[in-house]
């Protein structure tokens, strides 16, 4: 019983992620308010819950805000662009004279939306250029198509749960529970497109790459 309630016991390490997700969750509805910032917010969401709450390294808000003024700029290009494309799209759905083009845009819009589920966390992870970032995307979303349909259907069902049959304090815990469920698919992914650690030894030592992306 002592050992189950020491700080290191899961019951105690139960309430700790818990209310690190919490926090993390809050600064990541908090970031999305002003909508451009959305991106950016997703992307130090995703961070903070690998890194922090999953991997047990840094402080969950040093960790979120430095992740935010890190990738607030391409984050924040990125969004307005994913929202301009996604207006556009559902625009021309709603203007598609036949069903050969509804068919045509719905299409479009369906691809967008699988490639749109990697954007964010690799900007997490990479550093790169925003065509490089949407490329490398577009690659994971195909390699990992199983992991796209387990991520899309999961946000739409948790989504639609917490809007039609959960209590709205649920929305605090859901998003960053889900995210760290998504980590253990999103991080297989990310993995095959970063160096060997024994190749990426030197970096490791220099700084230049994190060591916890290989824990």
């Amino acid at each position: 019983m002592r050992g189950l309630l020491s700080f290191e016991g899961p019951i105690i390490q139960f309430f700790h992620k818990t209310g690190e997700i919490i926090i993390a969750t809050m600064l990541f509805l908090l970031f999305c308010i002003p909508v451009i910032t959305a991106g950016a917010s997703v992307t130090s969401f995703y961070y903070t819950v690998i890194k922090s709450v999953r991997r047990e390294r840094g402080y969950v808000t040093s960790e979120f805000m430095r992740s935010l003024k890190r990738t607030l700029g391409k984050g924040t290009i990125l969004t307005v662009g994913m929202l301009v494309w996604f207006g556009l799209l559902v625009f021309g759905r709603m203007q598609a004279g036949n069903r050969h083009m509804v068919l045509a845009y719905n299409t479009l819009i369906i691809v967008s939306m699988i490639v749109a589920v990697y954007i964010f966390p690799v900007l997490s992870r990479f550093d790169m250029k925003l065509t490089g970032i949407i490329k490398l995307s577009f690659v994971m979303s195909i390699r990992y198509f199983y992991y796209t349909i387990l991520i899309m259907v999961g946000t739409a069902v948790l989504a639609w749960l917490q809007f039609y049959y959960l209590p709205m304090p649920c929305i605090f815990v859901l998003p960053g529970a889900w995210c760290y469920v998504v980590t253990f698919m999103m991080e297989r992914a990310l993995l095959a497109y970063m160096p060997a650690k024994e190749e990426a030894e030197k970096s490791i030592q220099s700084g230049e790459i994190d060591a916890w992306y290989y824990e």
